[in-house]
């Protein structure tokens, strides 16, 4: 599967198993965003890179490493508090364990490394950031 053919298929694989957020693979500020997507909560699937292939004699540049980052988004109202925020985040960051538990077929080698979240410093916007990698 080519690297765009299987971004393709994980933005579409995510969008399923979370209808009620957007899924996406346009990163944008949230300013740029419809309101409406923020307050749903925004996931955007990027490509960081592919390495660690296997680089023996026919199998080169092969059965590497694929580095993605899915950046979650959302925004609570005016009077959101960080304790409030770190929740919503929380909730992002448990959709997709929970998507990473049960893969369909096709993306069944994708695992999830950890991520990163705003700390309550942006209420009341809040992100998180998940490192994931795929096994070619």
């Amino acid at each position: 599967m080519t690297l765009a053919a299987r971004m393709a298929a994980l933005q579409s694989a995510l969008a399923d198993a979370m209808p009620a957020r957007v899924v996406t693979r346009k990163l944008q500020d949230f300013a740029d965003r419809p309101k409406a997507d923020i307050a749903a909560g925004v996931f955007t699937l990027i490509s960081k890179g592919e390495r660690g292939y296997q680089n023996y004699n026919g199998r080169e540049a092969m059965d590497g490493r694929h580095s993605m980052l899915l950046v979650g988004q959302v925004e609570l109202g005016e009077d959101a508090d960080g304790e409030a925020v770190e929740d919503a985040e929380f909730a992002m960051i448990e959709e997709v364990k929970g998507f990473v538990r049960a893969l369909p077929a096709s993306l069944c080698s994708l695992t999830m490394t950890g991520f990163q979240q705003s700390g309550q410093l942006d209420a009341p916007y809040g992100w998180v950031a998940i490192t994931l990698e795929m096994y070619e």
